[in-house]
Order: structure tokens, then sequence, then C-alpha cells
């Protein structure tokens, strides 16, 4: 009895070593690419960048964004109906190393074909990717299946996982961009590190026979693989048109969004009595939640610029590049993330509701920091990077009140038979938060060959203020109205989670 438990505790820590290691690896990947990002949309030509203007590559940048939120509730679908966790996990890995091989060998060819040669490669991204991300944390959790605290340990090291291999991967990106290699070195260990997760998790595959369900199982047949290359052909085909139209797509995808959000606050109106008031507590988190992940949007986009353009680049007397500032989020979240169950027991009066209003207002608060910061420097035009750091610090803290526990405020406050839907609704906030972000950054987008530096300044710092004011009015309305509402639940006897 005692080794066949020893045995399975043994399996399984096989399976989450397995599960945070593709995860790591994939984290570091995506992420050397995603911090410079913007850095390497407005690069030059000549320097293997692809030439966009600021305005494009915020548009640019915004849409792709939205397109890779909307496609993990389709992709979830696929799994679920057709392909089965592992299989769905080992196509999707497989798939992502080639199509990163793909992206690669385009921006190769960006001097002979243009911007095309990367968008026609880019756009395989956002379905192959959605097979991968959300399935692996389900994964996790079928692992640790009626074991609660197994779970949330599980759950532990596979979000550091997705944290340490951010930290790393913005941390050596720039480097590499700054180096004699450039971008194309960037480009180069982001398919490595692809690469390296997919045959780890094809070489490993076999240790989840004891956690896949009959769809894994079972053979496919040309019925249950149609619908699958259907799903890859149609995200690929709207990701390459959104992709070279994304000015255009930004109202189609917008509207899409409006009305699923919009859809589901009717259904949510259907609903009666205990359901329908606990459901539209979280319908209007949701809504709220666009006005933060605007906010948080700005980390990886008009942050980096603006660093980059109006910053002497020195955090604490350490000289670092502006995409490297971003390395500040995931240290945090591994410094104090695991310290919060513990505050939330604590304060058990501190419900979600009022989590995304602190986090609302502490986002509000980080824009604030780097408007005051710009307001000190209006002769100069270079503003002291510890204002920067400061933000990103105060972003990240809200981030884990509101992107952290987003999922489980659905889990918590939906109606069970509306918890798809309600999650689907969640990443078209996301999603809209995206284009909305896209769209703002076009207002502080410094034009090609501007040394305007005190003028840019100016243009940054009406633009943050603007953003943290209305957010802090948002934060603290939002907390009013919740403080009113609870009272009137409670008086229901309707407890709001925490």
């Amino acid at each position: 009895m005692s080794a066949t438990l020893s045995n399975d505790k043994s399996l399984i820590k096989s399976q989450v070593f397995n599960v945070t290691t593709i995860t790591f690896l994939g984290q570091f990947a995506s992420y050397s690419i995603m911090s410079i990002f913007i850095l390497f949309l407005t690069m030059p030509l000549a320097k293997d960048g692809l030439g966009m203007t600021e305005k494009e590559a915020y548009e640019f940048m915004g849409v792709t964004q939205a397109i890779g939120y909307m496609m993990p509730i389709l992709a979830g679908f696929i799994i679920d109906k057709y392909l089965g966790l592992r299989r769905g996990i080992t196509l999707g890995i497989v798939l992502l190393a080639v199509a990163y091989g793909l992206v690669y060998l385009g921006s190769s060819y960006v001097h002979v074909f243009g911007t095309t040669a990367f968008i026609a490669a880019y756009a395989l991204i956002p379905a192959i990717n959605a097979l991968v991300g959300s399935p692996s944390s389900a994964l996790v959790s079928k692992i640790y299946k009626q074991d609660e605290v197994g779970s949330k340990s599980g759950m532990t090291y596979y979000y550091m996982s997705i944290n340490i291999g951010s930290l790393v991967g913005i941390g050596l990106a720039p480097l590499l961009m700054d180096s004699q290699y450039g971008v194309m070195s960037v480009l180069g260990i982001v398919v490595i590190g692809k690469a390296l997760a997919a045959l780890n998790f094809v070489a490993k595959h076999n240790i989840y026979e004891n956690v896949i369900d009959d769809k894994d199982k079972s053979k496919m047949t040309l019925n249950r693989l149609i619908p699958v290359i259907c799903y890859l052909v149609a995200g690929y085909a709207v990701a390459f048109f959104a992709y070279l139209n994304p000015h255009v797509s930004t109202y189609i995808i917008g509207i899409g969004c409006v009305a699923g959000i919009s859809t589901f606050c009717v259904r949510t109106l259907l609903l009666s009595g205990d359901d329908r008031t606990k459901q539209l507590v979280a319908t209007f988190l949701i809504v709220v939640a666009i006005i933060f992940f605007v906010l948080y949007n700005q980390m990886a986009t008009t942050m980096v610029m603006f660093t980059k353009n109006n910053t002497d680049l020195s955090l604490l007397g350490i000289n670092l590049s502006a995409a490297q500032f971003q390395m500040i989020n995931p240290f945090i979240i591994l410094l104090i993330g695991s310290a919060l169950p513990k505050f939330y027991s604590k304060y058990q009066n501190f419900t979600i509701p009022y989590q995304f209003s602190v986090g609302v207002i502490l986002a509000g608060v980080s824009m604030i920091a780097l408007w005051f910061g710009a307001t000190q420097s209006y002769d100069t035009g270079i503003v002291n990077a510890n204002y920067v750091g400061l933000s990103y610090l105060l972003v990240t803290i809200a981030e884990l009140f509101v992107s952290a526990v987003g999922l489980s405020m659905i889990g918590l406050y939906c109606h069970p038979k509306m918890i798809a839907f309600a999650m689907g609704a969640w990443y078209l906030a996301s999603s809209m938060s995206n284009l909305i972000s896209g769209q703002l950054g076009k207002l502080v987008a410094v034009p090609q060959g501007s040394t305007d530096k005190i003028g840019s300044l100016h243009a940054y710092a009406d633009y943050f203020f603007s953003m943290g004011e209305i957010a802090i009015l948002a934060g603290v309305g939002l907390c009013f109205v919740m403080y009113v509402l609870q009272n009137a639940l409670r008086r229901r006897n309707i407890s709001i989670a925490c």
C-alpha cells in the first residue's frame, strides 16, 4: 500500500515538473519577444525591425493582443469536443515551435517582401497558442483531481514557472537586441525555447496516461480531425486579415466584443433571485476590469516607449534598457504573490469587489506617478526613471488584486450553467481593453525622426494624468457602489465571497 502511494506521489511530481518545465520554457520564449515587441515593431528595417511608426505599432499591438485573448474560447471547445487535453497540448506545442520557426524565417525576409513576410507567419500564433496556454493549467488541475491542498500547491508551482520564465525572458531579450546579434538573436531564442518545450512534452507524454480521458485514449477519426483543421485554418485567416488591416479590424473586433459582453449582461438580467444578484456583481466587475486592463496594457506599450524616449534609464542607480523595466512585474509577483492568501484570510471583509476597487485605484496612481515625474522635468525633457520603476511596482500590485482573482471571481459569482459564457465575457473584456489601448497609444505616438523631447514629455504627461484621473475616480466610485450593494446583500443573507 505504501509503495503504491509512493509511486503515485512520484508520478504526480514527474507530471507537475514536466508541466512547469514546458511552461517555464514557453513563457521564457513568449516574454522574450513580447518584452521588446513594441521596440521591434518600430525598429528600422535596416536593423531587422519592421519599420512601423509608433502609431502603427500601437494599433498593431492592440489588435494582436486582442486576437490572442479571443482564441482560448474556441480552442477550449475544440479540445473538449474533439481532441482531449493531452492531445490538444501536444498538437499545440509542436505546431507552436514550427510557427515560431516560420516567424524567424519571415522576419529574415522583411527586407525583400516587407512586413507581410512577418505578418503571414505571426498570424499562425494565436490559434495554435490557445491550444497550449489555458489547457496547461487545466492539466495541472486534473493531475490533482480530488486533492484540494495538492492542487493549490501544483498551481503555485505552475504560476511560479510562468513568472520565472517571464523574468528571465524580459531580462535577457533586451540585452540580446542591443548586442551585435540584434533582434534576430531574440527571435532565435524564442524558437529554441518553444522547440525545447515541445520536445520535453512529447518525450514525456506517456506519464499522463492516468489523467487523460476517453477522447485522448481513442484514435483520431476524420470526423474529429476536420473541425480541428477548420479551427486552425479559420483562426489563421482571421488573424492574418486582422494583422494586415489593424485599423478596420479594431472596429470589427470591438463591435464583436461589445456584442458578446452585452449578450452576457442580457442573459444575466434574465436570471432570477440570488443568482441574478450575484451575477450582476460579476457583470459589473467585468466591465470595470476593462478600465484596469487598459492601464495594465500600458506596461508593454506606452510605458516602454516613454522610458525609451524620455527617461535617463537609471533605476536606483542601475542602468537598464527600456524593456528591462518590465522585469519589475514578474519579480514583484514572485516576491509577494504567495503572501496574498494569508492576507485574504486575515482580512475577510476585503472581498473581491473591494479588491477590484483597490486594484483600479492603484493602477490609476501608477499613472499619476508617471505624470508627476514628467512634471518635474519639463525643462529638460528627461525624467528620472525611478518614477517608471514606481509605476511598474504599483500596477503590478494592482494586477494581483484584479487579474489574479478575475477567473476565480467568475466561478464564485456566476450561475453554474453560465460559467463558460462568463469566462468568455471576461476574455472579451481583456480583448476589448487591448483594442482601446492600441487606439489610446496613438495619442502619444512620437513621429519618426522627431527629437523634440520636451514636446513629447508634455504629451505623455497629459496622457498619463488623464488615464490616472479616470481610473482613480472609477475605483472610488466602484468602492462606494460595492459598499452600498454588499450591505444590501447582507440584509438579504447573500454572501459575497472574498
